[in-house]
């Protein structure tokens, strides 16, 4: 046998030193071939939703629309439609107590509201189509920064392409059921995808805009501006919140010098104080209808609190990766919302393979998955079962939503576990193989 020589003898040692066999991550595609893979998922996914509208277009617009799963007071469709209607016949469409979206909405629909409905359908597939392609260009901006710092020694990373992303949220059936029954929710998860890429690739105005935006059209994403806030590499933290705060009240002021305070109180009051108990996948309607009035207001604060005071502790406990933070206060947002659907869970999972990393260190992935998948499976036949035979009752469909609702937060606190873990193997690689125990 010959010895071996001297380069090999070093790599060996080096190998041993950080504990296995040294490996090296598989080379990305060339960018040329990326393109075209990313191209080809958004044209396919373009091309499956006008497959469906075109066989299936009476039940896609006399039944998805309808279902409390995919649709709420506050993102429903039909009541877009009649505050355009009101407001094409020169009526305040917030006098009615039935329109609760933003004057934005009414701007972007208003030319729409006197075209075919196909129009408005098209709408809807360009929207999912922009935050795919989203999705793809904040996992690559991630995969390059990423890149850039210190991984767990010996490590072998596995980089999800872009492509794979963007077709992991055009496939999934809620993203696609959401889309069909043309939630208003998608424009809010658009404005949420800008401002987590704008704020990664350090173009922070842009970031502080698109955050107002999808804080003016839903309350809950004023959360973000805190892990926007840190993606400044505190150098202007305060100075981003100031302006973040002066754009918000610009808008609801502007606003309500055109609508009146009838404007305010159908939109941010609304949401706050949960005026509309129509059944959702959420945990407050069941409550407060059973609730007596005089613990209302209480509860009100406890329950809106619960979901806002995430944000600082979340931001600050991981303020080395910001975007993770980001992206735990989008799945907090889905859990304890106050009007939640389906499509707030379909935008979390969109974001979570930009973490596929995490994936060896997640410890209840079955739990999880089983949870979420009796939630949203049992939810409509406990509906059936309540509203249609009339052989039920309300705690069925709640039941469903409590599985449900537990199933996003066992997520949400496996991410976050597996997150510390990661951080500790980083820092203190002769940890990886010890079990570690919280006393």
């Amino acid at each position: 046998m010959t010895a071996p020589s001297k380069k090999n003898g070093d790599a060996l040692v080096d190998a041993l030193r950080t504990g296995g066999t040294a490996k090296k991550a598989s080379p990305p595609p060339p960018a040329q071939t990326e393109s075209a893979q990313l191209a080809y998922v958004l044209a396919v996914g373009c091309l499956l939703r006008i497959c469906i509208l075109v066989m299936f277009g009476n039940f896609v617009h006399d039944y998805l629309p309808g279902r409390v799963e995919l649709s709420t007071p506050v993102t429903s469709f039909k009541r877009l439609s009649e505050g355009l209607h009101l407001s094409a016949h020169n009526i305040s469409p917030y006098n009615g107590g039935v329109f609760h979206h933003s004057p934005l909405l009414l701007l972007a629909f208003k030319g729409l509201y006197y075209l075919p409905e196909a129009f408005s359908d098209a709408v809807y597939i360009a929207m999912d189509v922009l935050i795919a392609l989203g999705l793809a260009k904040l996992a690559g901006a991630r995969v390059a920064r990423a890149a850039q710092q210190v991984g767990v020694p010996g490590e072998t990373r596995f980089v999800c392409r872009p492509s794979v992303v963007a077709a992991l949220y055009l496939f999934n059936p809620l993203v696609v059921a959401t889309s069909l029954a043309k939630s208003t929710i998608v424009f809010s998860h658009a404005a949420i995808i800008g401002a987590l890429y704008f704020g990664l690739q350090g173009l922070i105005n842009w970031a502080v805009v698109c955050t107002a935006i999808a804080t003016h059209l839903s309350i809950y994403p004023v959360m973000l501006i805190a892990p926007i806030s840190l993606m400044t590499h505190s150098r202007s933290i305060a100075a981003t919140v100031l302006k973040f705060t002066a754009l918000v009240l610009l808008l609801h002021t502007l606003f309500v010098a055109i609508y009146g305070v009838e404007y305010f109180t159908a939109t941010v009051d609304f949401t706050i104080r949960v005026s509309d108990l129509q059944p959702n996948v959420g945990l407050f309607w069941y409550f407060f209808i059973e609730i007596f009035d005089e613990f209302r207001a209480f509860f009100i604060v406890v329950f809106q609190l619960t979901a806002l005071a995430f944000a600082v502790p979340v931001a600050y406990r991981f303020r080395f990766e910001p975007l993770f933070a980001g992206i735990l206060l989008v799945g907090i947002m889905s859990a304890l919302k106050s009007y939640p659907a389906w499509g707030d869970l379909a935008l979390f999972f969109g974001l979570l393979p930009i973490y596929e990393d995490l994936l060896k260190y997640t410890q209840y992935v079955f739990l999880s998955a089983n949870l979420l998948m009796f939630g949203v499976g049992l939810a409509p036949v406990f509906w059936h079962l309540w509203i249609e035979q009339g052989s039920g009752n309300a705690n069925f469909f709640y039941a469903a939503t409590l599985v449900y609702v537990f199933g996003q937060i066992t997520v949400l606190f496996d991410l976050g576990s597996a997150m510390l873990r990661r951080e500790l193997d980083i820092h203190e690689p002769e940890t990886r193989t010890r079990t570690v125990v919280q006393e």
